[in-house]
């Protein structure tokens, strides 16, 4: 199937920029990733994997249009497991895409199913932000015999009707969000997270965190191939997760909320986690919707004891 890919020129000056300005938020980190590409078959794209540490495999899909280096302070406090973090199509230096041509649904469980396939692996813990865990639901329900646990940070995409904030609303809706991504992307690199203070997390504590990862925040959306992989996303997400659909999943699921989270309240993501049969629920104090970002050593110790028990 033609998903009217962008392919992404390893020697573009922009696709140079935003790798060297994650290799220096790695560094911070400790983190060291060894690259891979998947094609996606019948999809015609490749997918950038990375591979990071050693150990039991640990699959993680980040929210958003898809990048890695967002986690970067997470994964530091991810030890002794085999990370496979998925850069999804659209982000990370993964090729582009309309994601307009293609049914959201089956695209999404077969991106993620290609990869585990291509790594060889059994059933797998998933690590899942936003976005990111509502595919992984989707693979879930779909695809049970991939998925050993799941562990969601931040609400979950459309589960249950979440409710994003209203800016996010409207990059779904054309021809309106063309107009309106101009004005929202970010002008300097020192304060590319500022747009973070949509999701909950205040520019005081924004103004804190590694210039490191501004400037990924920075170059990443520069990329030729950001804004169509953005919005295409943005007004053909996949349909809402409902209580019945979630009811159906057998697997070991927790949630990890901010209470500042704006794409859902607390009270929701109770009842999120009180649909799934084997659900626990967390809430992360003074964070928002990336929750890690406030607290990687907590986030990293409630995940890490979740996956001993796996």
């Amino acid at each position: 199937m033609k998903t009217n890919k962008l392919i992404l020129e390893q020697n573009d000056p922009k696709v140079i920029t935003a790798r060297n300005s994650e290799e220096k938020l790695f560094e911070l980190y400790g983190v060291k990733a060894k690259e891979h590409y998947v094609k996606i078959k019948g999809f015609d794209l490749k997918v950038r994997v990375l591979e990071i540490g050693d150990g039991e495999p640990l699959i993680v899909v980040p929210g958003n249009t898809g990048d890695v280096f967002p986690l970067a302070s997470l994964l530091s406090e991810i030890k002794n497991r085999r990370i496979i973090a998925i850069n999804r199509p659209g982000g990370g230096l993964s090729d582009g895409m309309d994601h307009n041509r293609v049914n959201i649904r089956s695209f999404a469980v077969d991106t993620l199913n290609t990869i585990i396939e291509a790594f060889r692996l059994p059933a797998t813990d998933v690590l899942a932000h936003s976005m990111g865990a509502h595919w992984s639901l989707l693979l879930a329900m779909d695809k049970p015999e991939r998925v050993r646990s799941l562990t969601l940070l931040g609400n979950p995409g459309k589960v249950m009707q979440g409710n994003p904030p209203f800016l996010l609303r409207l990059l779904s809706k054309p021809p309106v969000n063309r107009f309106l991504i101009k004005f929202i992307m970010p002008k300097d690199k020192n304060k590319a997270l500022h747009s973070l203070s949509a999701a909950g997390h205040s520019k005081e504590f924004l103004n804190t965190l590694p210039r490191e990862l501004s400037h990924c925040f920075y170059y990443f959306r520069l990329l030729p191939h950001y804004e169509i992989s953005l919005l295409s996303l943005m007004e053909n997400a996949p349909s809402t997760i409902d209580g019945n659909q979630l009811h159906g999943i057998q697997q070991p699921v927790q949630l990890l909320l901010g209470d500042h989270d704006t794409f859902a309240s607390v009270e929701a993501g109770e009842n999120i986690v009180a649909q799934i049969p084997n659900g626990a629920f967390h809430i992360i104090e003074n964070a928002g919707h990336l929750p890690w970002l406030e607290k990687p050593k907590e986030c990293g110790h409630i995940i890490m004891d979740f996956l001993k028990n796996q």
